[in-house]
């Protein structure tokens, strides 16, 4: 079975998808060969290369012209004035690496613009600690958002190669499965855990490598009938769930997610390996230019090190999505809270725990899976009270603090007694059940 591929649009045309249409990611495995692996290392590394020298012109071009903040207005030039300066970015690799590495820097680009361009400049925390202590002057390098050179040792491997003219396919011999792809016409193995749309359309293909494992993501457009939205809505079957640190919610039946807390699990290991990389380094010997040359068996214990990392991702993830299947499937409307989230992770005290626990993520989980269900997503306004207000009666606390991990109510008629998170949930629910009465949602 092939998937079915499109008709390559013309260049300079808007690409749109038709209407009932939906583009999906499907992630599977590859194992290549040794010397698939080979050629796909050197892809990799070629990407980075062509990235950081967008990079380097970027940083040349703004410390040339005094840069202090803003918007940043730069040309981008065509890749192939990069890769004609350098023989080993030759047709070797499929042309589209050398293009991944250019979309990739105009979005580091971008991303600048639309977060820190309006804002006064902004220094690393490193840089500014060592402006402080020092009288360090600062340079293009430590203003922060701008796009970073990619390190050998910790960059993504990956790039993207997209579909042109049947070059991408999922194909079929001998009882196994191939994955065809620029520079690799004898295909890659491949794990096809989950069959492909029958009628998708493949549109593009990102392999990447992380430790020692080669995944590829498939990015498929295929035709889906657009659930209609659950008219009536009853209140039992509504739940408001109120962000936890330790347990990443709590919603209004009282149930805690019981998060298994993936990072914290790995951190003491994690520290080990840290230490054991950073002796391995200090230990290496320098090449005629001062480079490091890192040793074997520094790069096994970084291949155990990304392999560990990934680990604590992967099982994050799949608990979210576990998580945010059963939710939706079992209720017909999903209220959270609107958190800044981006504030949180800067505490001191608890950006670790909104790292770990990936409630952003969870959020956006729940979000798709309840549109696909047809079933409603509810956004508390930011500035809804949840914590401070008596789920009974309505009055505010407004002296509440962090601290107070029991509500008590202050209106003298009502003195609810009651778990923090647990009346904060009830709140969201109540939330929520307003705005589906508003909407002649509920019944």
């Amino acid at each position: 079975m092939n998937v079915q591929l499109e008709t390559p649009h013309r260049k300079g045309t808007k690409k749109t998808l038709p209407e009932g249409w939906v583009t999906l990611g499907y992630q599977y495995a590859i194992f290549p060969t040794d010397e698939q692996k080979e050629r796909l290392n050197r892809a990799f590394g070629c990407e980075r290369k062509v990235y950081n020298e967008y990079v380097a012109h970027l940083y040349t071009e703004l410390e040339a012209s005094g840069f202090t903040g803003g918007f940043i207005r730069h040309k981008v030039p065509n890749y192939t004035e990069i890769t004609r300066r350098f023989a080993f970015l030759d047709r070797s690799n499929d042309s589209f690496v050398y293009n991944d590495a250019k979309r990739r820097f105009q979005a580091a680009v971008q991303k600048y613009n639309e977060t820190f361009a309006r804002k006064p400049i902004q220094y690393k925390k490193k840089a500014r600690n060592r402006m402080n202590t020092e009288g360090y002057i600062p340079s293009i390098r430590d203003i922060k958002g701008l796009p970073q050179f990619h390190q050998k040792k910790n960059a993504k491997h990956s790039y993207t190669t997209n579909q042109t003219n049947q070059n991408i396919r999922v194909i079929h011999e001998n009882g196994a499965i191939f994955l065809r792809a620029p520079k690799f016409p004898e295909g890659i193995s491949l794990q096809l855990h989950r069959p492909l749309p029958a009628e998708g359309l493949l549109k593009k293909a990102t392999i990447r490598r992380e430790g020692e494992r080669y995944l590829v993501s498939l990015s498929i457009d295929f035709p889906s009938e657009k659930v209609k939205k659950k008219h009536n809505v009853s209140a039992d079957k509504v739940i408001g769930l109120d962000y936890s640190q330790a347990d990443l919610y709590v919603d209004s039946e009282g149930r805690k997610a019981n998060y298994g807390r993936y990072y914290r699990l790995i951190e003491k290991r994690q520290r080990r390996m840290n230490k054991s990389l950073a002796r391995k380094k200090n230990a290496a010997p320098l090449d005629e230019n001062g480079a490091i040359q890192y040793s074997r068996n520094d790069q096994k214990q970084m291949n155990a090190y990304q392999a560990l990392l990934a680990k604590s991702k992967n099982q994050r993830k799949d608990f979210l999505h576990k998580r945010s299947y059963q939710i939706t499937n079992e209720y017909d409307a999903i209220v959270v809270e609107d958190l800044d989230l981006t504030n949180l992770a800067q505490m001191r005290k608890l950006g670790k725990n909104v790292h770990d626990n990936g409630f952003g993520m969870f959020r956006t989980m729940l979000q798709y899976k309840a549109e696909r269900k047809g079933k409603h997503y509810i956004v508390a306004d930011r500035y809804f009270p949840s914590s401070k207000q008596c789920s009974q009666c309505g009055h505010l606390h407004n002296n509440l603090s962090l601290s107070d991990r029991v509500y008590v109510c202050q209106n003298d008629t009502c003195c609810t007694k009651i778990d923090r998170d647990y009346n904060a949930g009830l709140n969201l629910k109540h939330y929520g059940i307003c705005v589906l009465k508003e909407q002649g949602r509920t019944l």
